[in-house]
């Protein structure tokens, strides 16, 4: 699973502890996961929550070709839906799974 890496991938993004963003793959293989800021760093759930900062919906054809260089950030970055605090959704461009 690709975005077991949001964690690390945001180490070093900053926000408030609470800070929730919801991470959407569509599709038949997709689901939904909330990497949520801790008092210290970043976590990944499976479960839901309330309310969330950004919102990132993902193609599944796109998804594992993000994830593993097998696109360019900015043709990726343009068939990203996102809501909320862009910046921050943004971010799941630096997620790299599996590097080839």
């Amino acid at each position: 699973m690709f975005l077991r890496g949001l964690p690390h991938a945001f180490q070093n993004v900053e926000a408030s502890s609470g800070t929730v963003l919801l991470v959407e793959i569509s599709g038949e293989c997709g689901g939904r996961w909330f990497l949520t800021r801790g008092t210290d760093s970043w976590n990944l759930e499976r479960g839901s929550s309330t309310g969330f900062a950004a919102r990132v919906i993902v193609p599944q054809e796109l998804a594992w070709r993000l994830f593993t260089k097998g696109i360019d950030r900015n043709s990726a970055r343009a068939q990203l839906e996102i809501e909320g605090d862009r910046d921050l959704g943004e971010k799941i461009l630096n997620l790299t799974a599996i590097v080839g």
